[in-house]
This record gives C-alpha cells, sequence and structure tokens, in this order.
C-alpha cells in the first residue's frame, strides 16, 4: 500500500474530494498545483504543496520524487499530456500505483468524440506503462448541475432524447478512489461510478434550481437554442455543455457499476442528499 500519494488536479470537482479522503485516511498527500495559494486555502497545512503545472515534465519530475502512486484527475486539455510524462518517469522505477479518472462512455466506438479519443488516448498510456493501475469511469457528477445557474440566472437545457443518468456526489467517487489505495483487487481494473438513482439532465437541472435556489426563475433552452446562443456569443463554457450533452443524447449512459459497488462500496447520496448540502453550504 503506497504511503505518500502525488495528486495531479487536487482542486477540481472531482479531485477535491479524493484528497479530503487520503488526508482523512493518513496518507502522505503532495498536490501539484498550478495556483498553490488557492490549494493551500483549501487544505491548508494537512498536505504538502509544489507549484507547477502538469504539462511540464519537469515539474512532475520534481512532484513525483519519493511519492509511491499518482492520481491523474485533470481537464482535457492537460490529461494526456500529464499521463505521458507520467509513464515515462514510472520507468526509472519507484512508483506502486497509478489512478485515472476516464469516463463512464469511454469506449472504442465513441473514439469519434474528442473527450473520449483523449481519455482512451490516455488508458493506452496508462496500460503500456508497467506500472499497476487503476481507472476509474464515473458518470455526471452532481456538482455540474451547479453550472445551471449563472450570474443570478437558471437555465435548463431541454434535449431531444435525453437519457437516465445516475448522478454521483463528489464525494462518493472521493470516498470510492480513495478506497481503491487499499484494496489490491482493483488493480488492472476499469471501475464504473454510478450513483443510486436515475434521473434525465433536464428533470435534474429543474429539481437543482427549485429546491437550492427557489428564488430565481428557470429560463428553458431547447438543445438548439443553447447551441445558437453558445455559437453567437462565444461562450466557451455553454459551447462545451451543449456539445457534451447532444453526445450524451446520441450515446446514453455506459458501463456498469457492479464490480466498482462490491469492491468499494455503492455511492450512498441521492440527489435530493445532495441537494441539502447544498442548501447548508449556501
Amino acid at each position: 500500500m503506497p504511503k505518500q500519494i502525488l495528486v495531479l488536479g487536487a482542486t477540481g470537482m472531482l479531485g477535491r474530494p479524493f484528497t479530503r479522503q487520503l488526508i482523512k485516511q493518513g496518507y502522505r498527500v503532495r498536490l501539484l498545483a498550478r495556483n498553490a495559494p488557492k490549494a493551500g486555502r483549501i487544505f491548508g497545512g494537512a498536505a504538502e504543496i509544489i507549484s507547477g503545472s502538469a504539462l511540464s515534465k519537469d515539474d512532475i519530475q520534481t512532484a513525483i520524487a519519493g511519492c509511491d502512486a499518482v492520481h491523474i484527475s485533470l481537464p482535457q486539455s492537460s490529461e494526456l499530456a500529464a499521463m505521458q510524462h507520467v509513464a515515462d518517469l514510472a520507468r526509472s522505477g519507484g512508483l506502486e500505483r497509478i489512478t485515472y479518472v476516464s469516463a463512464t462512455t469511454a469506449r472504442e466506438e465513441n473514439r469519434w468524440f474528442d473527450l473520449i479519443d483523449i481519455k482512451l488516448r490516455a488508458e493506452a498510456v496508462l496500460q503500456g506503462s508497467g506500472i499497476p493501475y487503476t481507472i476509474f469511469c464515473p458518470t455526471w457528477a452532481m456538482e455540474t448541475l451547479r453550472n445551471f445557474v449563472r450570474n443570478g440566472r437558471a437555465t435548463a437545457i431541454i434535449s431531444k432524447n435525453p437519457p437516465p443518468l445516475h448522478f454521483v456526489a463528489a464525494a462518493d467517487f472521493g470516498r470510492m478512489a480513495a478506497a481503491s489505495y487499499a484494496d489490491e483487487r482493483t488493480i488492472g481494473k476499469r471501475l464504473f461510478i454510478h450513483g443510486p438513482e436515475a434521473v434525465t439532465l433536464p428533470q435534474a437541472a429543474e429539481r437543482f434550481i427549485k429546491t437550492c435556489h427557489p428564488d430565481l426563475k428557470i429560463t428553458r433552452l431547447k438543445l438548439w437554442q443553447a447551441q445558437l446562443i453558445a455559437k453567437l456569443t462565444g461562450n466557451k463554457e455553454l459551447t462545451y455543455a451543449t456539445r457534451l450533452i447532444a453526445y450524451f443524447d446520441k450515446v446514453g449512459e455506459l458501463g456498469d457499476p457492479t464490480e466498482a459497488n462490491a469492491l468499494l462500496g455503492a455511492p450512498a447520496a441521492t440527489l435530493d442528499d445532495w441537494f441539502e448540502m447544498e442548501k447548508s453550504d449556501h
């Protein structure tokens, strides 16, 4: 079992609860962060923080020294390069484990979607590294619902064929991913992480807004309308969101969480549970 773990992407939506779980379980945790002051505010003195970029092999080499394992939970723009750097450096020895956050729809037939192509390429680098690994394939995180409230405005995007999604709380994902480090049965596995209930994205967004932001009026946009607004305004976040929604309309939610649930304990938080936590945070 590793004693010191380097986390790449510790301040992200899924990286933050994972890192907190590692700290809670007594691991020595090191973070490589572009914004070291931000990471310091989030984790205090509970983790060692090194300032640097996951795109820099030299920065990763500095951060990885003395670590037994590396966890990679990065955005599309940096995850493949970071994985290649980690794999190259791992060949010199010392690493016991690499864990990586992929996606529930990461399959060869979906490689036409750029996000999935990058995920599969990163998985291939990891699997070819010779280092014991675990790949996590989570579905949509409940925390993504916050994106439907921006600048005091609430929007629900209605697509033609929204699939049921088993939203998972980031805290549940973090608990499960951290627990994998103490269980060698997870080595060499691709583990799908799904929450306990299936709800379409428009339904989840409306429930979130009505429960956590009851004072806001909901603007309902058809997917094509949101796509047009994204194009006309050049809004990168909205462009990405509409592309992702259209993609899931086409492929649906894939993966079987049975094995992950058996090994690591099934996610417990429902959407209503998460809404209550959101209201408490507000």
